[in-house]
């Protein structure tokens, strides 16, 4: 017995074709869209989050303390500004007596220490000889009494100070401040995402208060880079 294989008209030949070409090019997208995802996963594997270190408010208030009391001891009210890693503040202690104007003044030597990640004394003597263009910049004050906070080579915020006579005693202050949390800062290690464990006592001396800070470490954040 024979079978009579249906006879496609020349429409159908086209649309036969059609499939046939569309199917194997769905294939081959399907194909290159799997080799990519299995490419991907590959390389995630390989990918490592960056770890950053931010400073915790009791942190920031033992350094803006200890900042106070060292001009404090020298005759001077000063207004103390801790800006994180970013530039935004994490606390501004404005002491008795000190002008308006040192707010601002006191932030914008934080900011130009943390976003040029220098002291502004060496700012000011760049501005005066290689880079003029410093002073120009918005938000940056280049004059002594600014110092990045470090923690290792790791650059985590910037403190400012003004209300001194001088920018120099400004930064002698602001050096006396983060040296209070010296044992703080060394105590961190970049590389290693486990946290420390540092008991620190404030003292208030206008209230006669004492609080005790436990944990008062440099906190872990995981970022993508």
């Amino acid at each position: 017995m024979k079978i009579k294989l249906p006879v496609l008209n020349k429409f159908g030949d086209s649309r036969f074709l059609l499939l046939m070409v569309l199917s194997g090019l769905g294939f081959f997208f399907l194909s290159s869209m799997i080799n990519d995802v299995k490419a991907t996963d590959d390389n995630s594997t390989s990918m490592v989050l960056n770890i950053q270190h931010t400073i915790p408010l009791k942190v920031a208030l033992v350094l803006a303390m200890s900042t106070q009391d060292a001009c404090t001891d020298k005759g001077f009210a000063v207004t103390v500004s801790v800006l994180n890693r970013d530039g935004l503040d994490i606390l501004l202690a404005r002491g008795d007596g000190t002008t308006g104007a040192s707010v601002d003044v006191a932030r914008d030597k934080a900011y130009a220490a943390v976003g040029f990640q220098s002291p502004t004394s060496g700012l000011e003597e760049r501005a005066k000889t290689s880079n003029p263009g410093i002073i120009a910049v918005e938000g940056f004050t280049v004059l002594p009494g600014g110092l990045p906070i470090r923690a290792g080579d790791e650059v985590i915020g910037g403190i400012g100070v003004s209300g001194a006579p001088s920018g120099k005693i400004d930064e002698e202050c602001a050096t006396a401040g983060l040296s209070a949390i010296t044992s703080i800062l060394s105590g961190v290690d970049a590389s290693n995402v486990s946290n420390q464990t540092n008991n620190i006592s404030v003292t208030d001396p206008s209230s006669n208060l004492v609080s005790n800070a436990t944990s008062n470490n440099l906190t872990s954040m995981e970022s993508s880079p």
